[in-house]
């Protein structure tokens, strides 16, 4: 478990910079004694994430062979052939091309590949959905999906966790899960209407050579607010929710103190600074204290303003140089004080088996805000699914996208929004 704990730790400090699509067709050809051999890769992605690949070799009249697996972690990529009892591993040089060696019958052949087309997603279609394309802030293209009926609806601004998270609720880091594209359909049976969209820089938001170091927390607020302003001044939705889940619900709430939003739903969401909760879960993982040690002074200097340049290289995934800036402007934040300048209604939910945010951020929130509602759901894990009595199938709320999101949520989120103005 403590393995599983340090992944989900790191979710937000992996860039979308790092994170490849590798859905389309690819080119190569294996040198076999001066003869050039032509291999042609085929990817698609469906709407759910899973990656599926078949292989060509036409001068050997093979075609439309299936992979026996397919693995793609950051920049490097696994492909099982048993059909020819071999393997390929390969790394990505850049976006569209992968260099790499075929492994059969323990001989390496370099083997390297050119993305040649690029594939779309297979998205299945669901009723009352299209997406719409608008401009950030900071002046790049934002993907999201809008699904309503009319803009007589009420309608709630999904805003997405850390990390290459997409308006899905799916990270490139971790198996689809799906939660917001549940929570949005759950919604619309309700006759809630919802727009959910990638965060600057993450999924079909991607900004060519945007550079780490130079996106900071108030990007992603301003970009919230100017989807609330498009949704109000463009499609001409009158009242306007924002559901923020885990750092989703900061930039929500510092959205929605700019903004006259009909409510504002915290799920997931802290409620100390995030140096704290970060420090407390490093605690808990299998490192020198030494190590532990440096975290806390890290942070001092990081809430100074002051980058650091020397820390143990089994932090870098944490502190890495180029992180440090976006760290910098999220620590100013102490939610505490923040949501204490809201004026709209306010709900706060929080499951009871999250292990990436506790009770306690729940609670500490709600003292701040007063006239707050506070649902503590019983069994919800950081996913949004329910994890059982006992939290026995916490693992699986983070593998199986096939889970339903727990049913309290919903009926908590829609009571709130219609019961508003």
């Amino acid at each position: 478990m403590k393995q599983f704990l340090f992944s989900t730790l790191f979710f937000f400090l992996y860039s979308c910079v790092s994170s490849q699509n590798i859905a389309g067709k690819w080119e190569g050809n294996i040198d076999v004694n001066g003869r050039q051999i032509p291999v042609i890769l085929h990817f698609t992605e469906d709407g759910t994430g899973k990656i599926d690949g078949k292989w060509d070799s036409p001068s050997q009249n093979t075609m439309g062979q299936p992979f026996s697996s397919i693995n793609i972690h950051n920049d490097s990529v696994q492909l099982g052939i048993d059909i020819i009892s071999g393997s390929y591993h390969g790394n990505f040089i850049n976006k569209d091309s992968i260099a790499g060696t075929l492994q059969q019958d323990g001989e390496e052949l370099p083997l390297n590949f050119s993305r040649t087309s690029a594939a779309d997603k297979i998205v299945a279609v669901y009723p009352g959905e299209k997406e719409i394309t608008l401009t950030s802030a900071g002046g790049s293209k934002l993907y999201g999906t809008l699904l309503s009926k009319d803009n007589q609806q009420k309608i709630a601004i999904i805003i997405a966790g850390s990390g290459p998270t997409d308006r899905d609720g799916n990270s490139t880091l971790a198996p689809p899960t799906n939660e917001y594209k549940m929570l949005a359909h759950s919604l619309d049976s309700q006759n809630i209407a919802t727009f959910r969209y990638d965060k600057r820089g993450i999924a079909k938001s991607v900004i060519p050579d945007l550079k780490e170091s130079n996106l900071i927390f108030e990007d992603y607020v301003r970009d919230a607010e100017k989807i609330f302003d498009y949704l109000r001044d463009t499609l001409g939705f009158k009242d306007i929710y924002f559901i923020g889940h885990s750092e989703g619900s900061l930039i929500a709430m510092l959205a929605s103190q700019k903004r006259k939003v009909g409510g504002y739903i915290s799920v997931a969401g802290a409620g100390r600074p995030i140096d704290v909760i970060l420090n407390e879960q490093m605690q808990k993982q299998p490192l020198p204290d030494s190590v532990k040690q440096q975290v806390s002074l890290i942070f001092d200097q990081l809430k100074k303003g002051k980058e650091v340049n020397n820390f143990p290289k089994t932090l870098t995934p944490l502190f890495r140089k180029s992180i440090q800036p976006y760290l910098i402007s999220w620590l100013k934040y102490s939610p505490e004080k923040e949501i204490k300048d809201l004026k709209c209604p306010v709900l706060i939910l929080q499951g009871d088996c999250d292990i990436q945010v506790g009770v306690i951020d729940a609670d500490n929130l709600h003292r701040a805000s007063k006239k707050s509602i506070l649902d503590i759901i019983p069994s919800m894990s950081h996913t949004l699914k329910n994890a059982g009595k006992d939290c026995v199938d916490q693992n699986k709320t983070y593998t199986d996208g096939s889970m339903p999101i727990d049913r309290q949520l919903v009926t908590d989120i829609v009571k709130f929004i219609q019961k508003g103005k």
